[in-house]
């Protein structure tokens, strides 16, 4: 059985062998950002062009996942993401593509993070924050708040500027209200 740490590396060195900007959203990157908290999954943003999905997938398999091309194909087709499943443990990642403005500026500002040895790029903190107020479930708002928490240098009038853009700026005054009140 695979550990869930050894499926996001090998995952991550695939797109690395061939050229794949990503960075890493959801539960990992809370869990660099703000409290760790338990996941079986890896949320990733790919900026992959068409021409190499064939051996993106060709790849995946020989590293131990399992990808069906059609579920690729029709998730960028659809601005939707689609799952890779590790063929040896319980684990998968969910992918999308960069489908707009705001997952473009996600893979720009990503920030390297030393990890199990290696390095990986995950969403910066205000990203995550914005990201996580824009999905708006009960974990994503607690998510949100424990980034806010724990990193005493973030870049406050990006991150005001970005929820403002994604009509999550109510939601991210309540959070800051709420920590000052503490």
């Amino acid at each position: 059985m695979r550990r869930f740490e050894r499926m996001i590396l090998d995952f991550l060195d695939v797109l690395e062998r061939m050229g794949i900007d990503y960075v890493i959203i959801g539960g990992v990157a809370v869990s660099s950002w703000g409290n760790p908290r338990t996941t079986t999954d890896l949320d990733v943003i790919v900026a992959l062009k068409n021409e190499n999905m064939d051996e993106l997938c060709r790849n995946l398999h020989e590293a131990g996942f399992s990808i069906d091309k059609n579920d690729l194909e029709d998730s960028f087709k659809e601005k939707t993401h689609f799952s890779i499943f590790d063929k040896y443990s319980e684990y998968h990642a969910d992918v999308k593509g960069v489908y707009d403005k705001f997952d473009a500026l996600t893979v720009r500002n990503r920030v390297l993070v030393p990890y199990e040895g290696h390095n990986m790029c995950i969403a910066s903190a205000e990203d995550t924050i914005a990201h996580k107020l824009l999905f708006g479930g009960y974990q994503d708002v607690k998510d949100a708040e424990s980034i806010l928490l724990r990193q005493s240098e973030l870049d406050m009038g990006y991150l005001e500027e970005l929820c403002g853009e994604l009509g999550v700026l109510d939601e991210l005054e309540i959070i800051k209200k709420r920590i000052k009140d503490l």
